[in-house]
């Protein structure tokens, strides 16, 4: 009541805290507009990648501790949630990182150099099918663990005026992406990957591409005999499914990243009692493979260059794959395979947490 008619009679008070209230709701508001603003410019991308029709060449360049290679490949798109791509050529060779590798690294360097010319080789001849990128559920996903800042640019990208979208990490040791688009349709022309510290990782760039109707239709009738659409190999099922495929009952790790959750799980087919666990934060993800096919043995990780480290009393096969690293264990009758692009102590921890909980059981 005192506080009632002090405010009753203090009108120079009750006005100053409307002010104050009117301030807050407003800086409130305008931070609701800027982050729905940034989450509609990254689903107006997502709905350009699907809906606009195009074909284009563009330039695809990787950057690793083996070097730095650059293709070039043919794109066209109608609207669906697909996309074709096919290797044209590749612009020079490999430019090596030269004496920072040591001999090991050179000799898995040729090794791995030598599978991709081969893949590539192949891949020359055929038609690739890509998902367009950013559904709906990695959409939410990035919004939650990533900040996005939308802005113009001055830059032209193959003639077309372009914006940018930062797409940057809320959490240490994640990535950082910029997608420069097309301002009038939305549709990507160039990524930049930056690895946690900043540094370029991958980047693609359309060097001619072209929204005209007439042309991507008499494009898509050339190349329609050659385009074979794939079916879906390995289709989403349940945890519940999972078990049966396994005969026993999944085990996933009590520790993730901050930010992860799991995003899918498929049936490897051809795979006999395998399951895929796919878990991500919406741009970084990594896989774990749960098998009890007897057949399947450690041989791979045991191969030369493997390191063994003992977690719980469990033997943890931790073995380089490009630039990340990959760790094979088992416990009980359930054989595990685990990889992706994060931190090794990161991947670790969750190797620890299947162990315990399995044992556990």
């Amino acid at each position: 009541m005192r506080i009632h008619k002090y405010l009753m009679f203090h009108k120079d008070v009750r006005i100053n805290l409307y002010r104050l209230c009117g301030l807050i709701l407003a800086l409130l508001l305008g931070i609701s507009d800027t982050l729905f603003a940034d989450i509609s410019t990254l689903e107006r991308i997502a709905e350009a990648e699907r809906e606009v029709s195009y074909v284009g060449i563009r330039l695809k360049t990787f950057i690793s501790s083996r070097g730095t290679r650059t293709f070039e490949e043919y794109v066209i798109h109608k609207p669906g949630d697909t996309s074709y791509r096919k290797l044209v050529s590749e612009v020079g060779g490999r430019q090596s990182l030269g004496a920072t590798q040591d001999r090991t690294e050179r000799r898995r360097g040729r090794n791995e150099n030598n599978r991709d010319d081969h893949r590539r080789e192949q891949e020359r001849h055929r038609w690739r099918q890509v998902k367009s990128p950013f559904p709906e559920k990695e959409i939410q996903l990035i919004a939650k663990n990533y900040n996005l800042e939308h802005s113009p640019s001055d830059e032209k990208i193959a003639d077309y005026d372009i914006d940018l979208l930062i797409i940057s990490p809320k959490f240490a040791n994640r990535p950082t992406k910029h997608i420069f688009f097309a301002r009038d349709n939305g549709v990507i022309l160039r990524v930049e990957d930056l690895d946690s510290e900043g540094v370029l990782r991958e980047m693609s760039v359309y060097t001619r591409i072209s929204f005209d109707l007439k042309i991507v239709e008499r494009k898509w009738k050339k190349f329609q005999q050659e385009i074979q659409p794939e079916t879906q190999h390995n289709p989403s099922i349940t945890l519940a499914y999972g078990e049966k495929i396994l005969k026993a009952k999944p085990i996933q790790s009590e520790y993730l990243p901050p930010g992860f959750q799991l995003q899918d799980i498929h049936h490897i087919k051809g795979k006999k009692h395998t399951i895929h666990l796919i878990y991500s934060d919406g741009l970084l993800g990594f896989s774990i493979f749960e098998t009890t096919d007897k057949r399947v043995r450690h041989a791979n990780a045991r191969r030369r260059g493997s390191n063994i480290i003992d977690m719980s009393g469990t033997n943890v096969y931790k073995h380089q794959r490009g630039p990340t690293a990959a760790y094979n264990w088992a416990v009980g009758d359930i054989n595990f395979f685990l990889f992706g692009a994060m931190p090794a102590a990161e991947m670790e921890q969750v190797v620890q947490s299947i162990i315990q909980k399995a044992n556990k059981k």
